[in-house]
Formats: C-alpha cells, sequence, structure tokens
C-alpha cells in the first residue's frame, strides 16, 4: 500500500511523538492562535513539534516559527545536535534555504 503524503510517517511519530491533530490545529492557526496554544505547552513539547515539523517539507516555515519559542538547548535535545543548532539559528534569521536534515 503505497504512503499517503499527508499522513505522517511512523518513524517520524516515533522520533518526535506528537498529537496530529496539534500539529493540525498549529497549521491551520495565525499567529495569534498559535500562540496560544503553545503558550501552556512545556519548552521541550514545543522543541519535539518544531524538530517534526522540520522534518516534513511542507509544515517547514510552522517549524520555525514554532523555534522561535525555543532556545537552543532544548531544540538540540529534541531534533540532535546538528538539526536543533540548525534550527535555532534559521528560526532567528528567517532564512528561506532548506534545513539540513539529519541523516536517519
Amino acid at each position: 500500500m503505497a504512503r499517503d503524503g499527508n499522513r505522517p510517517h511512523p518513524s517520524a511519530l516515533a522520533r518526535y511523538p506528537v498529537p496530529i491533530e496539534l500539529i493540525s490545529a498549529l497549521f491551520r492557526a495565525d499567529d495569534a492562535e498559535r500562540d496560544r496554544l503553545l503558550a501552556p505547552m512545556p519548552a521541550y513539547g514545543r522543541a519535539r513539534i518544531a524538530a517534526y515539523c522540520a522534518d516534513h517539507a511542507r509544515l517547514e516555515a510552522l517549524g520555525l516559527k514554532v523555534a522561535r519559542s525555543c532556545d537552543e538547548a532544548m531544540l538540540v535535545k529534541a531534533a540532535g545536535p546538528a538539526l536543533g543548532a540548525d534550527l535555532f539559528v534559521r528560526s532567528r534569521a528567517g532564512a528561506p534555504a532548506q534545513i539540513q536534515r539529519q541523516a536517519a
């Protein structure tokens, strides 16, 4: 059976276990609503969401927005040294270049 491009891959969910309903709500939300949804979350939870989104091209912009609410240490803890540091830098710079993903 072919994979549906709109459904999360099991490997991504295993690395970054986040509710797909939350990702969907964040994707549809405007800036104020997104901030409201993220505000009660712990820093590590936000970092996991940023890492999950960074792993998916169509969610990359959302991942950078979420990563702006995280410190570098949490992003590194959630995504690993290379991707976490890259997410931190790019979320502050707003660079349009593609995130460098870690080899699986």
